[in-house]
C-alpha cells in the first residue's frame, strides 16, 4: 500500500495511472508537432511557390529545402522546450513552470 494525501492506495495503481498519463502526454506532444508541421509545410509551399523562379526544378529545390530547414527546426526546438529543465535558469517568474519529466 502507498499513502497518497490521506488515502492509502496500492502502489500498482498510482504505477499504472503514471504510466497512461505519460503515454498520454506524450503522444499529445507527437500530434501536435506533427500538426504543426503540416500547417509549416503547407504554408511554406504556398509562399515558395508564389514567387516567380526561373525553372520548375528550381522552385522545387527551394520547396524542398524550406520545408526541411522549418521543420527540422521546429521538431528540434520544440523536443528540446519539453524535455528541458528551466527552473535553474532566468527569469524565474516565467522558467519555475517549465521542468522536465
Amino acid at each position: 500500500m502507498y499513502t497518497l494525501g490521506k488515502q492509502k492506495v496500492a502502489f500498482c495503481k498510482v504505477y499504472f495511472s503514471d504510466k497512461i498519463t505519460s503515454k498520454v502526454l506524450g503522444n499529445l506532444i507527437s500530434f501536435i508537432i506533427i500538426a504543426f508541421n503540416l500547417i509549416l509545410k503547407t504554408l511554406i509551399i504556398k509562399l515558395i511557390s508564389s514567387i516567380r523562379y526561373d525553372t520548375q526544378s528550381e522552385m522545387l529545390s527551394q520547396i524542398t529545402n524550406g520545408v526541411f530547414i522549418a521543420q527540422f527546426l521546429n521538431t528540434g526546438f520544440v523536443l528540446l522546450l519539453v524535455n528541458a529543465n528551466m527552473t535553474e535558469h532566468s527569469p524565474k517568474f516565467i522558467t519555475r513552470y517549465i521542468q522536465s519529466g
